[in-house]
């Protein structure tokens, strides 16, 4: 179970304004991640310092009221306490985003060959922090990404996870459709599509694999094992027929 910390736990300043003006029910929450390269902290007691520079630069650098997000988590469960319940964010970059979506920032990055793992902490904090929103601040059930607001890449290797509705507590999102590269290894091949699928292999076939992206020596074995399961030829390869196996 995820733990949630306050804005006085984590030391965040007093906002300049707060807006109530928000209509989450038209809405839901979005799906936000810190970018870069490597961010997530492997201590947690360097977490609070995060969510603190966040804060500075929002107010200090880009002169906002407060944090943009209605709360951050981090890779080891915590939810850090943002903007909160109903109060209008400024992470979305629309108005309409803004308007009718909660903001929950997770605190990883990442390029296309370099990105956090995402932990089973990480999913629970999101959990927490989105059933928070519906609870007490009214947000609908919808879950999207940032990307779905504007042209971003954000929120990157998180991306898959909203579409398959592994971010979304009460499940839900769209099957997704094979990605269009094969999954193969040696050497390990690293993709965004690949956390997907391993979270989908956890949950609906009873493997234990790291969603890391990563699709390695684990992550081939447990292939071979759901193609032979499936009547499919037994390759290791993840192609489509064998990611559409995986989400049938």
């Amino acid at each position: 179970m995820a733990t949630f910390v306050t804005r006085a736990q984590w030391g965040a300043r007093p906002p300049r304004s707060t807006s109530g003006n928000i209509t989450p029910q038209n809405g839901g929450v979005t799906v936000h991640h810190v970018g870069g390269s490597k961010v997530a902290a492997s201590s947690h007691s360097s977490c609070a310092g995060q969510v603190r520079g966040h804060q500075n630069h929002h107010m200090d650098g880009n002169g906002w009221s407060d944090i943009a997000y209605s709360h951050l988590v981090c890779v080891h469960g915590y939810v850090f306490e943002g903007r909160g319940e109903n109060v209008r964010t400024a992470a979305n970059g629309t108005t309409p985003g803004n308007q009718n979506w909660y903001a929950v920032c997770g605190l990883v990055g990442g390029s296309s060959s370099n990105y956090d793992s995402i932990t089973s902490g990480l999913i629970d904090a999101f959990h927490h922090a989105i059933t928070r929103l519906r609870n007490q601040g009214g947000a609908a059930g919808a879950v999207n990404g940032h990307q779905d607001h504007k042209a971003t890449a954000c929120p990157g290797n998180l991306y898959p996870l909203v579409l398959d509705g592994t971010l979304n507590p009460g499940g839900g999102g769209g099957t997704p459709s094979w990605p269009g590269v094969y999954f193969t290894q040696p050497p390990i091949f690293n993709h965004p599509s690949v956390a997907t699928w391993q979270s989908k292999m956890n949950s609906a076939h009873g493997f234990s694999l790291g969603v890391d992206s990563q699709y390695g020596p684990a992550s081939e074995s447990a292939c071979r094992t759901l193609q032979g399961r499936k009547g499919l030829t037994v390759d290791g390869i993840v192609g489509p027929d064998t990611w559409n196996a995986t989400f049938s």
